[in-house]
């Protein structure tokens, strides 16, 4: 079967990508969404005259850098890092305030047997569908308890107040409501105070399949000619295990 992956005409092109995102990163996948929160909450905490925040992201701001924003000149709000949290090694999270958005373990919901929505008997071609369950994390994290829990609680309404409109713009499926933790210090930092946001999107995953009969044709050939599959496989078995040793007792 093929590898390839793609996505459904008129999605195609919705999701945004972070900059510089490797064009493997194929949209509707859990690495794209984490680049749609990364872009969503750099919108929230941009400059707005209309509407300013004690924060503003700031596009120059590096994880690395040791300057946390302090003091800040009068009138000014602090510049507020947002990164992906796959993108920063946690050794290298120097600057505060800041946002890491992460994603957790991704589930898929079974919503028809053997997820199966259809075949065709002349090709053998089988189409199949479920939803995949994505759990993403804001990690607000500052050197200062409270300003942790404020920018996490403005986080959290941008999520509760805007999950229609990603919805039906993006393609998602469902976006639930979001869950606000309590603020706590961080076991590796006692000086960094961190509140989560988290909340699961649910997104529709359709693939389809058709055997390819030279592939498996090669395979019983190619274990065939080994005279023996049994030592083959304790062969190949002992190669991968990584000792160098492909000796057979």
């Amino acid at each position: 079967m093929g590898g390839v992956i793609l996505t459904d005409e008129g999605y195609r092109y919705r999701l945004p990508r972070l900059k510089g995102e490797g064009v493997d990163v194929c949209p509707g996948t859990p690495l794209a969404l984490v680049g749609l929160w990364v872009t969503a909450l750099r919108y929230r905490f941009n400059r707005n005259p209309a509407e300013p925040l004690p924060w503003v992201w700031d596009p120059d701001l590096r994880p690395s850098d040791i300057e946390d924003g302090q003091p800040v000149p009068e009138g000014e709000p602090r510049k507020l890092l947002i990164e992906a949290a796959f993108n920063v090694e946690k050794s290298t999270r120097n600057y505060r305030p800041a946002i890491y958005v992460d994603r957790g373990p991704v589930t898929a919901d079974k919503v028809v047997l053997d997820n199966l929505a259809g075949h065709k008997a002349q090709t053998s071609f089988n189409a199949y569908f479920c939803q995949a369950n994505i759990p993403i994390t804001f990690y607000c994290e500052s050197e200062n308890a409270a300003e942790s829990c404020l920018i996490a609680d403005t986080a959290w309404f941008f999520v509760l107040a805007t999950r229609d409109i990603f919805r039906k713009d993006f393609g998602l499926y469902d976006i639930r409501e979001p869950a606000m933790s309590e603020t706590r210090p961080l076991d590796e930092d006692k000086q960094v105070w961190q509140t989560t946001v988290s909340f699961t999107v649910t997104l529709e995953t359709r693939w389809s399949t058709v055997p390819v009969a030279p592939l498996l044709r090669d395979l019983v050939v190619k274990i065939g000619l080994t005279g023996d599959p049994n030592l083959y496989y304790h062969q190949v078995v002992l190669r991968d295990s990584g000792d160098g040793d492909t000796s057979v007792e």
